[in-house]
This record gives C-alpha cells, structure tokens and sequence, in this order.
C-alpha cells in the first residue's frame, strides 16, 4: 500500500503546482491583452461577447504553457524532496530513481496526449473564432478600421488622426485618398469622427474633391466646409472592409493539414507538415521538460548551481529551436530536425545525469 500512497502524493504536488503555474501564465496573458479586451467591449457593448472573447484566447497560450508549468512543477517537486531529505529517505527504504520518477513520467505522457490535442484541434478552433469575432466587431466601426489599415481595403491613402479609448471618437482627422476614376486627389480634414449607434457624426468638416465633367484645360476644385456632416456608419464600413481574413496554417484542424499535407503542391504540403510537426514538439516537450526537472531538480550543494543553469540552457534550446522551425516555410526535413534535435539531447543529458545521482556521484 505503501507505493500507491506514494504515487499520489508525487501527482498531487506536480499537478497543483503546474495547474497554479498554467493560471499564472493566463493571468499574464489577460493583463497583456487588456487594452485590446477593452477595445473588444466598447465595440460589442456585450459582456457575454466579450468572456467569449476572452475564454477563446486561453486555448491558444496553453500548448505553450503547460509544457513550462510542467518543468517548473518536476523541478520544484524533486528539489523540495532533495532539500527535506525525503528523498534521500525514500531510496534508503529501498525505492529506486525509477520506480519514484514513474508516477510523475506517466502523467507526463498522458498530459503530452492532452496537449496535442489541444495544440491540434482546441487552439485552432478558438484561434479561428476569435479572430473572427474580432474581425465582426471592427468591420462595425469605420474609425477602427481606418485606424486598422491592415483590416481595410483602402489603398494609396494617407491617414492622420487620434482615436479615444473607447474606439468610438477621433479627432484631428486628416484622410487624403486617390481617386481612380478621377486620377485626382480627394481631402477630408474633420475636428471630430464620432460613432453612434449606426451613425458616424462630423464636426467641422472640410472636403476637397474634384467634380465630375470638367471642362478640358481646367482643373477645377470643389470645396465643402460643414459644421457638422453624417452618414450610415455600416455603409462606409462595408466599402472599406476587407474579406474575412485568409485562414493561415496555424488555424487549420489537423485533418484539414493532414489532407493539405498529401494533396496540396510542394509549398503549400510543406507548410501544412511543418505546422503538424510544430504541434508536435509542444506536445513532446511536456514529457521531456518533466524529465529534465525531475532530473536536474535533485541536486546537491556542491553542483546546484551547475545543474540548474544546465538545464535552464536545455529548456531555452527547445524553445528557440521552436521558434527557429517556425521560421521555415516550407522545407520539411530542416524543420523535423531543428524542431526536435533538442529532445533527445534533454533525455541524453537527464539520463546520464540519474546514472550520475544513483551511484551518489551527483
């Protein structure tokens, strides 16, 4: 009875402290994301809209998160046992490296089953929803999407003005735009751009435009100075909104990327298997990061420092190995190696490094 007792007691402390660890991360990704949560509000006045917006971004750090809460759960586990001798106590009763390390190591690779399918099929999902709730919501406000010339289709355009916190006013408005048709340049200078409800209302406003039929030798100009000026904001928002946003790779179900990856051609099957291998490593890193911290996490005074910086560098390589195979497009092979080169080398190095601790050398 005494080996299950243990093995609850090993989980329950690993996944408390990755569960409390995982919080922190998504508090921190909520207080980074404030300003545009907030934006999100003012522009959909609905706060079940906006806890939906909020719940859709949890899935997206988590395949991220879990796997760092992980080695910090290993690590602070085994280095607490290390330091009260537990540890030391458990072996000497005749418990082995292995047989304490089980408990945690299995749940590990459940936890590493869960992230891929969080990574595959969960983050996609919510990654696709959010951006189109977002994209619904600004598409609403002409100033947002003025300001946001990357979700407008409003080309050879020069655009000056402040917009307010709320998303809703802008002042100082100074829009220049090419007109195609005309081959001219039209202004609009406004003191004041307010949103409500279905209106935009201008205060102060001066328009300089071209009439149509102009004479042949002259240039003419019309000139417009309004005190105030309104118009359907909808209307306008349709003109400069863009389509829907093109669906990336990181979006994508793994079944869309797995048929992707056979039917597609050469560019576009590369990118599809680089983004299933990229799933795939943060799913692989949640087992090799628990090994790493229970292994480096049983230290001695003597090389604490040593094994600690040790494995903050192992940590840091599959972290910018990730980042450096999201950087390839579409070359499968460089990015299968770069992606996962540096797992092994994790269970080489906390291999070795148990060998080292049970024949009392660490």
């Amino acid at each position: 009875m005494a080996l299950p007792l243990l093995w609850r007691s090993l989980l329950l402390s690993y996944l408390r402290t990755l569960a409390l660890s995982a919080l922190t991360f998504l508090a921190v990704l909520v207080v980074t994301r404030f300003k545009e949560i907030a934006r999100f509000t003012a522009l959909s006045g609905d706060w079940g809209k906006t806890l939906l917006f909020i719940a859709y971004q949890f899935p997206l750090i988590l395949p991220m998160a879990i796997p760092i809460s992980a080695l910090i759960a290993s690590h602070l586990l085994f280095l607490k046992l290390s330091r009260t001798h537990e540890l030391t106590a458990l072996r000497a009763s005749g418990l082995s490296l292995r047989k304490i390390l089980a408990p945690l190591l299995f749940a590990s690779l459940l936890l590493s089953i869960g992230n891929f399918s969080l990574s595959a099929e969960l983050a996609p999902f919510c990654r696709r929803e959010s951006k189109t709730m977002l994209f619904r919501e600004t598409s609403i406000n002409p100033l947002l999407l003025l300001q946001r010339q990357h979700l407008g289709k409003l080309k050879h355009a020069y655009l000056d003005m402040t917009l307010e916190e709320d998303g809703k006013t802008a002042r100082d408005v100074t829009l220049i735009s090419y007109n195609e048709s005309q081959k001219r340049l039209v202004m609009l200078r406004a003191e004041k751009l307010t949103l409500k409800d279905e209106e935009l209302i201008g205060k102060n406003a001066f328009i300089l435009s071209h009439p149509d039929g102009q004479e042949s030798g002259f240039d003419s100009l019309a000139i417009e100075n309004q005190a105030s000026l309104s118009t359907a904001a909808p209307i306008l928002s349709q003109f400069l909104k863009k389509s829907l946003p093109k669906l990336q790779a990181d979006a994508k179900p793994l079944r869309m990327l797995l048929l992707q990856a056979k039917l597609e051609r050469k560019k576009a099957a590369g990118s599809a298997r680089i983004e299933i291998l990229r799933r795939s490593t943060l799913s692989l890193a949640v087992f090799s990061f628990t090994l790493l911290g229970c292994a480096f996490g049983i230290s001695t005074k003597r090389v604490a420092r040593q094994s600690t910086l040790l494995m903050l560098l192992l940590a840091l390589s599959v972290m910018a190995s990730y980042l450096m195979g999201k950087g390839l497009k579409s070359q499968t092979l460089p990015a299968f190696a770069i992606f996962f080169l540096p797992h092994p080398l994790i269970w080489a190095a906390s291999w070795v490094r148990l060998k080292q601790i049970a024949r009392g050398v660490g």
